[in-house]
């Protein structure tokens, strides 16, 4: 059986340390796929270096975050895998839905986005906006962070299942498509996995590489299967169904499948209350984990 390559991409704002951060996201894969295969997370557990964490964020925030401020909420995540009916209470509220409508429509038209905007919002979109906009090459210097790790997992022979949450989904899909279309010989990524993905919105669709192209060019074209988890009131995935964008690219024979899985609830709480946006609260979810086991026992 060919050996695997789990390759993380996480998304916005400074992450713990390299090795702190990977012990937390150890822990909640864990957690998940303990719940719906526990023979499959024990081998998990005992081969810890297949998971391999693309650490971006410090040389684009040249800073780190304290574990502390999530590691409650982890705790309490693994303690409690479901969400309680004060969480569904929440995520379902009628102020998170007009939230959510607001910056769709935010989305649409750019001017009211910007009236709208709340301080976090605007620094969220001048972040994105930087790696975008490849200020002073900092866009070519994270993609070339996850290049890397992908060419030395087809080198080895690595069947590889790369997961984007976030802008790590926007650094990733970028990443494949300049593999696609550059003039090394590259593989083939297994299954591709987006958690909370930006990837349908206006603002990123149009500026993520290969946007301006056509036909076989417009895509990657090295990813097999391409799997979209989206959680319910989610702030950053306000499209939260990827296909209607890229269902191109099963036309064209690149991909063989694209499949949204879109109303999670993800009841994270960290040291800001809920945020159903957590890459740890996508982690252990039941449904990622299911998809998770299943490629890790094909």
């Amino acid at each position: 059986m060919r050996s695997r390559r789990i390759i993380f991409v996480p998304g916005m704002k400074p992450k713990p340390p390299k090795e702190v951060h990977l012990r937390e996201l150890r822990r909640t894969i864990f957690a998940g796929l303990f719940r719906v295969q526990p023979s499959l997370a024990k081998e998990f557990a005992a081969s810890p270096e297949c998971l391999t964490l693309v650490s971006w964020t410090f040389p684009f925030y040249r800073r780190h975050a304290d574990i502390e401020l999530d590691r409650a909420g982890v705790d309490a995540l693994l303690h409690s895998p479901e969400p309680s009916a004060e969480d569904i209470a929440e995520i379902d509220s009628v102020a998170r839905k007009l939230a959510r409508l607001l910056n769709v429509l935010g989305d649409t038209l750019p001017w009211f986005g910007r009236l709208i905007a709340k301080r976090d919002m605007r620094l969220t979109m001048s972040e994105a906006r930087r790696y975008l906009l490849n200020r002073r090459g900092i866009a070519v210097e994270v993609r070339e962070m996850l290049k890397g790790p992908l060419q030395k997992a087809w080198s080895n022979g690595e069947r590889v299942l790369l997961i984007g949450h976030s802008l790590g989904s926007v650094i990733a899909y970028d990443t494949l498509w300049e593999l696609s279309h550059g003039d090394q010989q590259n593989g083939r990524i297994d299954l591709f996995m987006t958690l909370g993905s930006p990837l349908g919105t206006r603002f990123i669709n149009n500026r993520i590489r290969g946007a301006s192209s056509h036909g076989h060019r417009r895509y990657p074209t090295n990813i097999r299967r391409w799997e979209n988890f989206s959680a319910r009131a989610e702030m950053t995935a306000l499209h939260p169904e990827l296909r209607p964008y890229f269902s191109e690219m099963l036309e064209l024979g690149v991909l063989e499948s694209l499949t949204d899985h879109v109303d999670l609830y993800n009841h994270f709480r960290g040291d800001s209350g809920l945020n159903v946006h957590k890459s740890y609260g996508y982690l252990a979810h039941a449904a990622v984990a299911e998809h998770l086991a299943a490629w890790m026992g094909s």
